[in-house]
């Protein structure tokens, strides 16, 4: 059954690294703190959600992650949304604290792995909408 967006509000609001979450005109926003590992650097990220099956969009907001150190993005969209699954691999029936906000959580950590090696570990395909 597919959850409704106070269903996902309430789920996002129980998470600790939750800083807001608000439903306005039909938009889920969420704002939260991720530490993807002990000794990573701590991350503020944006969630959009306008309910049905899209797939809810999240971006990095703080630290900025494209620098001069950081040429190439990989498994992004355009507006460095990131690609955190399969087109078909989310859905309404879940809810977005268990799987898009983990999902953010592993994206972060191959992001620090491929910053110092180069190298994208976190499996997945190059997507058409993949920036390059």
């Amino acid at each position: 059954m597919r959850k409704t967006l106070a269903q996902q509000r309430l789920a996002l609001a129980q998470m600790p690294i939750t800083s807001s979450v608000t439903v306005a005109q039909s938009r889920l926003l969420w704002r939260g703190e991720l530490q993807p590992s002990p000794l990573s650097r701590t991350y503020w990220l944006s969630l959009r959600y306008r309910g049905g099956n899209r797939t809810p969009a999240v971006t990095v907001v703080e630290p900025q992650i494209r620098t001069s150190d950081v040429q190439e993005l990989p498994h992004v969209y355009p507006g460095d949304e990131l690609c955190l699954c399969y087109p078909d691999e989310w859905n309404a029936t879940k809810l977005i604290a268990r799987t898009m906000v983990p999902w953010a959580a592993e994206w972060l950590l191959h992001f620090e792995i491929h910053s110092v090696t180069g190298r994208w570990h976190g499996g997945g395909h190059e997507s058409a909408r993949t920036t390059p």
